[in-house]
């Protein structure tokens, strides 16, 4: 699925209740940075650290270290800490574009495994499309869509360029080239548009299931 641009990339800590305790018991509200302030003064568990609160506070440690017997360091406050992750909120998918994904997929698996299991089976060894006769009239529907395009665009040139002179009269050969150019190309998009939305719904269809039934009477 489409994500978005993460809104904080930072990463948060979450602190265990060791930390919690000495936060709580050692740490000055007044020169503590805004997380540890926060941890202070809330009676939940859940607020999570930054890693400029971590770096104060592991200064903080040093200095403590210097003047109290008991020395604490910063690993065993963040033991058992877990580790909050920035994460990208996840825009839904377009309902229609999930259903013609799900169709493409479905279609996609079973020709894969109709192409695997053709050799095993007798009934479903050959397709139509396994045929001579089929691949040439795939060949010439190419073909005949070519010739149309190509056709197509040589006629709206000659429009452009020889049409127009004799619907208004004598004209520039130069000025007559541009205008066949620009018919010619105008035609093109059309036909490569229309081309490309022909070859988009002329999807493959799975073939119906086999009814199979029985040779004689019981």
């Amino acid at each position: 699925m489409p994500v978005e641009q993460i809104d904080d990339p930072s990463v948060k800590i979450k602190p265990p209740s060791k930390l919690i305790h000495f936060v709580r018991k050692n740490i000055d509200v007044a020169e503590a940075p805004t997380g540890l302030r926060a941890l202070k003064k809330s009676h939940k568990s859940a607020v999570p650290l930054k890693i400029e609160d971590i770096k104060w506070l592991n200064d903080f440690l040093i200095e403590h270290r210097k003047i109290s017997s008991t020395k604490v360091y910063i690993h065993e406050l963040l033991e058992g800490a877990d580790v909050i992750l920035p994460q990208p909120k996840i825009t839904p998918r377009n309902p229609v574009l999930e259903a013609r994904i799900q169709k493409l997929t479905a279609q996609q698996s079973t020709r894969e495994y109709e192409a695997m299991t053709k050799g095993v089976d007798a009934v479903r060894k050959h397709y139509p499309e396994d045929t001579i006769s089929y691949q040439m009239k795939e060949i010439n529907k190419q073909l005949i869509a070519v010739a149309q395009f190509v056709f197509s665009v040589i006629a709206a040139f000659a429009f452009g360029f020889i049409g127009l002179e004799l619907i208004v009269g004598s004209l520039d050969f130069g000025f007559r080239l541009l205008l066949g150019i620009i018919c010619g190309l105008i035609v093109a998009l059309a036909e490569i548009y229309f081309l490309a939305k022909k070859l988009n719904e002329d999807c493959w269809e799975p073939p119906p299931p086999k009814v199979f039934t029985k040779p004689h009477q019981e």
